[in-house]
């Protein structure tokens, strides 16, 4: 039901739901279930979506560091959790954080899912994204453009293709 409501853009819904289920959820799973972790993240997104920008970053690293005791670091969950945490704190201004941890979840997701699956791609793209905006736009546009390349085998007007391929012309001030 929270994820539904997350869906339909009910965000602040979807919080209070969560909130409710969270320590029901710990409480028989335990804090380091993957259900328990996995709803934690979707609070940390409620909150993203709500600018609560701090908080949400406060969820996401929590879930981040949770799946990597239970999952390892390397494990597509823990990845995304940690997409998650470097979005919001790129969001809030927290560049350098955010690039230290975007750079660490792209090498990972490179590594484990490849250079062409989305979830790689969307990170090259919020890094690449996170550096430009930073002011290290060689840096941005280099990320950005290994990105553009990975997705070349994804259909052409695909969103991410497409997405990818506008950040590199803002970027590169086309």
């Amino acid at each position: 039901m929270a994820r539904s409501l997350f869906d339909e853009g009910a965000h602040e819904q979807a919080e209070k739901l969560i909130r409710q289920l969270l320590p029901d959820y710990e409480a028989a799973f335990g804090r380091y279930h993957v259900d328990s972790i996995g709803l934690r993240n979707l609070l940390g997104s409620a909150l993203y979506e709500q600018r609560r920008l701090r908080e949400s970053a406060a969820e996401h690293r929590e879930a981040m560091e949770r799946a990597t005791r239970v999952l390892g670091a390397d494990h597509r969950d823990t990845l995304g959790y940690a997409h998650n945490y470097g979005a919001a704190l790129a969001v809030q201004g927290r560049a350098r954080e955010a690039i230290a941890v975007l750079e660490d979840t792209l090498g990972r997701r490179s590594r484990t899912l490849g250079p062409g699956d989305l979830a790689t791609l969307a990170t090259a793209k919020a890094l690449g994204a996170t550096l430009y905006t930073a002011g290290a736009t060689a840096r941005g546009v280099a990320v950005l453009q290994k990105a553009y390349e990975a997705s070349l085998g994804l259909p052409a007007g695909h969103p991410v293709r497409e997405d990818i391929a506008n950040n590199l012309r803002i970027a590169r001030g086309w």
